[in-house]
């Protein structure tokens, strides 16, 4: 069963952990002693950003079975629901975490007439689940797509 609920200060170490979970093979060339103060150094310049590009930000904890399983950040505008960041721990990758969410995010935003919006990494394997949903590309960088589901007209 999956079930989002505030975040709290006490899952700091999951969330932690989510985000060196999500990076490891970015820095797994590095020794030990200098990724984890590295990825330390980058989750909180990460928080940091998103605190202050981002306000007024929702945070939620994303349970699965009743465990932590993974984490939305998602910014609430009149014309969009952002989602900012959703990450899912990557041994429970493929159990519907992500998709149960962002639907009922699609089913929110339906039925308000809005866009959900976010930004992905060209080569992020969640491209494909975004794609099935029916979000489509809005723009795009040289690292990221700027992805955007609309409601039909």
């Amino acid at each position: 069963m999956i079930h989002l609920r505030p975040e709290r200060a006490d899952d700091e170490p999951f969330l932690f952990s989510l985000f060196c979970a999500v990076r490891d093979a970015e820095f797994a060339l590095l020794p030990q002693s200098q990724r984890e103060p590295l990825l330390r150094m980058q989750y909180q310049a990460q928080g940091r950003a998103y605190a202050e590009r981002f306000p007024r930000a929702e945070h939620f904890i994303v349970e699965f079975d009743g465990q932590p399983a993974a984490r939305l950040l998602l910014n609430r505008e009149d014309d969009e629901l952002r989602v900012v960041d959703i990450a899912v721990v990557p041994e429970l990758r493929g159990h519907g975490i992500a998709s149960t969410v962002l639907r009922s995010l699609i089913s929110e935003a339906e039925g308000a007439g809005i866009a959900v919006r976010l930004s992905v990494w060209h080569d992020n394997p969640a491209l494909g689940l975004y794609r099935r949903l029916g979000f489509v590309v809005r723009s795009e960088s040289a690292t990221y797509l700027e992805l955007e589901w609309r409601p039909a007209s």
